[in-house]
């Protein structure tokens, strides 16, 4: 049985005009938010609930966002920081009939990282229909790809051609770059989450404060009280004092509880 993980992504489409942006979304998703403009941005935004597979035991269920751009290049910096910001994918749209549409997309992909950062990028190669007629030769577009090494499809919004793949593989990228980015806060646990972790192992018996900074001796004597304060504050251990310079720090029912939820796998991401 799969475990189920909720999360909620934002992607966006970006390419000159004309390239088939909004037909591709037409294409794709069934269940529009709103297909009315947001004239204050310039931009419409439909969503779609997706699921994604991730490993042998993990279900995602993808509430996504889908920010469509309309204009040209020169809009202005509150559309651009709007529209991008918090972006985690990017599909980047020519028409292969255009040339000048595939080398627009340098300009499009620098705008979007400069304010979403680093994130999954696919480069659509629209109108497949059209190739016959097309201006775009294959080693022009595979030259662009190597640039950004990125993935990259030839689609046709008019017949559907590959363009499900294409939304379901940035999807899956989003995916797995979300869960890189848990597990790598798992790893580099903070100094408090390893405190918490170690006295609840220890249970309610508590541990002393010598073997205490024994067991973190790589740790200054100052950093570690800080931590330990901290924690008390926020109810995860209870310290108690024996002396003026001894305690026995204990967890508490609600770092217990803490420390279990770190545990387990993310109900969302």
């Amino acid at each position: 049985m799969r475990h189920p993980v909720t999360m909620k992504a934002k992607m966006a489409l970006v390419g000159d005009s004309g390239v088939g942006k909004t037909s591709l979304i037409r294409r794709f998703v069934l269940n529009e938010f709103s297909d009315a403009y947001i004239n204050t941005l310039g931009t419409k935004v439909s969503k779609i609930e997706l699921v994604i597979a991730y490993g042998e035991d993990v279900e995602v269920r993808m509430d996504l966002s889908v920010f469509d751009i309309v204009g040209q290049l020169g809009f202005g910096d509150l559309v651009k920081e709007c529209f991008f910001h918090g972006c985690q994918g990017l599909m980047a749209v020519c028409d292969v009939t255009r040339k000048q549409t595939l080398e627009s997309l340098h300009k499009w992909i620098s705008i979007a990282t400069e304010i979403a950062g680093e994130m999954p990028i696919i480069i659509l190669v629209n109108k497949k229909d059209l190739m016959g007629l097309g201006s775009l030769r294959q080693d022009e577009v595979e030259k662009v790809v190597q640039m950004y090494d990125v993935t990259y499809a030839y689609t046709s919004a008019k017949t559907g051609e590959f363009v499900e793949d294409a939304f379901n593989i940035i999807a899956g990228e989003i995916v797995e770059r979300a869960f890189k980015h848990y597990e790598a806060r798992r790893v580099d646990q903070s100094l408090k989450e390893r405190l918490l972790a170690f006295l609840a192992k220890k249970g309610r018996l508590g541990v002393n404060k010598t073997d205490l900074f024994q067991m973190f001796k790589g740790v200054g004597y100052d950093e570690l009280q800080r931590e330990l304060e901290e924690l008390e504050k926020e109810g995860l251990i209870q310290l108690l004092w024996r002396g003026p310079d001894d305690f026995t720090a204990m967890v508490t029912s609600l770092g217990e509880q803490a420390v279990k939820t770190w545990r387990e796998m993310p109900s969302s991401l």
